[in-house]
């Protein structure tokens, strides 16, 4: 058995600041650089007005960028928001000390990489602060993958529009959005015709072709960066026009029912819609019930053609 007293690591203290490794002593700065260099987080120490003083091995690792590139500059350049994040990061430091688990961007070298920073300011033996300290650990993928669960529970697995329950979330953000601004929002809702016969007639995977065709007919119809598109249920549809009043919108269900409808395939099935603006004092379920009985009474409509 190897008492306490035989061993150097178990007898480290103050007075003895020799490390026993493989044999062989080292200084402690010299294990303390070994772990360092070996550490894949981004290690990086400032001065006080922000310049980089120190630029660790696995920073260089994480973002391709060499310290003899980074240290003298700037820590700001660095960071994806720029000065705004430098005075984010040390207003907590101010405010507390230090933080950890902060998430950010950071530039490398032709590349962008989410970080869970961890920060401190470093200090002199009188206590004065002399810099800060900055460790960061990569969770890009992390990050990747939160994002791509989001994007799966808020899409239609058929259609890749969003679902009724991501219609549901930003329906009542636009609203609100719409409101505060005053600002209009329209809503077109659209059903298809006769598509429940073809589907029983012609089968499922000719159905979920139908409506596969009828969201890339809407997305290719719609403001790409404005406007937003849903597979509501079933045959139903629902695009949200952000700034669009009823006239806009109703212009917009024409272009979709007509580039549908015009299809080179031969098809009985139809577009109907009904279109909805919002009032004041009017919430999600009044413009989705008012764009229901208009494209309702659209689909009468054809049926006396």
């Amino acid at each position: 058995m190897v008492h306490q007293r035989d061993n150097p690591i178990l007898s480290l203290t103050a007075d003895n600041p020799l490390v026993y490794l493989s044999s062989h002593y080292i200084q402690t700065k010299e294990y303390l650089e070994a772990i360092v260099a070996s550490t894949s987080d981004a290690i990086c120490t400032t001065d006080m007005k922000g310049r980089v003083i120190f630029f660790g091995p696995g920073a260089e690792r994480m973002l391709g960028i060499s310290a003899s590139e980074i240290v003298g500059l700037p820590v700001h350049r660095l960071y994806a928001d720029g000065r705004e994040g430098a005075k984010k990061i040390m207003k907590m430091l101010l405010d507390a000390g230090s933080f950890s688990d902060h998430e950010m961007v950071i530039l490398g070298k032709d590349k962008r990489v989410h970080v869970s920073m961890s920060g401190a300011f470093l200090k002199d033996k009188n206590g004065k602060r002399i810099g800060t300290l900055g460790i960061s650990k990569d969770i890009t993928e992390r990050v990747r993958l939160e994002r791509r669960l989001r994007e799966l529970s808020i899409t239609d697995n058929l259609t890749k529009l969003f679902n009724q329950r991501h219609f549901r979330d930003l329906a009542q953000a636009e609203v609100q959005r719409a409101k505060r601004q005053h600002s209009k929002l329209s809503m077109i809702l659209l059903d298809l015709d006769h598509f429940k016969r073809v589907n029983d007639e012609l089968g499922h995977l000719e159905g979920d072709r139908i409506l596969r065709r009828a969201a890339d007919t809407i997305l290719k119809s719609i403001r790409g960066e404005v406007d937003v598109a849903f597979r509501y249920g079933g045959d139903e549809f629902i695009v949200l026009l952000p700034g669009s009043g009823l006239k806009k919108a109703a212009m917009v269900g024409h272009r979709i029912q007509q580039a549908f409808e015009s299809h080179p395939e031969k098809s009985p099935i139809t577009f109907s819609f009904g279109v909805s603006y919002l009032r004041h004092g009017d919430t999600v379920n009044d413009l989705l019930r008012r764009s229901d009985a208009r494209m309702y009474q659209a689909k009468k409509r054809r049926k006396q053609l």
